[in-house]
């Protein structure tokens, strides 16, 4: 019946080409002054990006030996953290996560577009989940540090506002420390530095590359690579496997690795 009516109607209007065009312009006015009012009614409760790098953020509370050269404790509550500055974040480990998520990071402007509208076609066509394989890695902070993980088209807008105000407002080697100190690394551990004094026993500076590749992979299911080895170990590889099409990586460095 949908599809005999919109028969009819466009049967009428290519009659009269006028008619057809206004149409059309009607159409598309209309989606974007609802896209308009979409956006700025999701956008009104939004954090301000300004704040975001002044916000107070719970570290784990560490108590030392007199010499103060070995741990003897580490004191937290939900949440086990170090911050980390960005120049002792191993450049490799910042080439993993890029190759592996985001190999667009440094062009696009916070959200890809095309990305977006292509998931969007498959989930319609159910080739896959509706909006999956679409974010950015800072649409991935904004999920996993500042909004919630809740699968919801009102916070999935609100993840591409705030993504598209934080590129705006700070450089991407900003976005990128924010990203290693704050997203979850599973169990209690948040951001690379507490992840790495966890699985490995040292600090993320003195990762080797097989040891970046599994960290650069956690994120994306935590909770299912700390608990099944076969996945963590297909991880890591699927992680060299793209380090190496990017050219961050040789085969031989590849496959000494796996």
């Amino acid at each position: 019946i949908i599809g005999w009516f919109f028969k009819k109607i466009f049967s009428l209007l290519a009659k009269r080409p006028r008619m057809l065009f206004g149409f059309f312009a009607i159409i598309f006015a209309l989606g974007i002054l609802s896209l308009t009012i979409l956006v700025a009614w999701a956008g009104k409760d939004l954090p301000d990006p300004d704040r975001l790098t002044d916000r107070q953020i719970a570290q784990s509370t560490k108590i030392y030996d007199r010499a103060g050269e070995h741990m003897l404790y580490e004191i937290f509550t939900d949440q086990k953290r170090t911050m980390v500055e960005f120049d002792k974040i191993p450049k490799q480990l910042i080439n993993a996560v890029i190759a592996t998520e985001d190999t667009s990071f440094y062009e696009h402007k916070g959200i890809r577009p095309l990305s977006i509208l292509r998931s969007v076609v498959y989930g319609l066509l159910g080739k896959s989940r509706l909006g999956s394989g679409a974010s950015t890695l800072t649409q991935q902070l904004v999920k996993n540090a500042i909004l919630t993980n809740e699968h919801t088209y009102t916070r999935k807008i609100k993840e591409l506002i705030l993504s598209v105000r934080l590129e705006q407002k700070y450089s991407k080697d900003q976005i990128l420390k924010i990203y290693f100190n704050e997203i979850p690394y599973g169990s209690t551990n948040y951001g690379v530095e507490s992840a790495s004094h966890s699985y490995f026993n040292k600090s993320v500076s003195e990762l080797n590359l097989e040891e970046i590749a599994i960290l650069a992979g956690l994120p994306k299911a935590p909770s299912k690579y700390l608990t099944d080895k076969t996945a963590l170990k297909n991880r890591r590889d699927f992680v060299l496997e793209r380090m190496f099409e990017e050219k961050y990586i040789t085969r031989e460095e590849a496959n000494e690795n796996q």
